[in-house]
């Protein structure tokens, strides 16, 4: 267990090569932004649906933005602004290189559970 940037952290085990860092964190909704699906082809061929909806949240210190994918995304209702909620998500980097050839990184939050 850690603490970054305010951020409770437990390590779950090593059970595949790329190790997923839980936090878990009372918030705040500041913004709850509408459901978005989008639908894409898989590999096999298929149809399916991507949904997702953002949120910007504060823990009183420094304010994000988070992100709730799938089903918790599909079925989600509003949520009460004015309660701390308990967040447990997970923070992904991404890699990627900008039109003028500078690589860069981009930190992703997302939501895998909201009470």
């Amino acid at each position: 267990m850690m603490w970054l940037r305010g951020l409770f952290v437990l390590r779950v085990p090593d059970i595949q090569k790329n190790k997923k860092k839980i936090m878990e964190k009372f918030v705040s909704i500041i913004e709850q932004r509408a459901h978005v699906a989008r639908q894409y082809t898989a590999q096999d061929g298929t149809q399916k649906t991507f949904h997702s909806m953002g949120f910007i949240l504060t823990d009183g210190i420094d304010e994000f933005y988070a992100e709730m994918t799938g089903d918790m995304a599909r079925d989600c209702s509003p949520f009460d602004r004015a309660m701390l909620h308990k967040m447990q998500g997970y923070i992904k980097q991404r890699k990627f290189t900008d039109k003028n050839g500078t690589e860069r990184f981009e930190n992703q939050i997302y939501i895998s559970k909201m009470i």
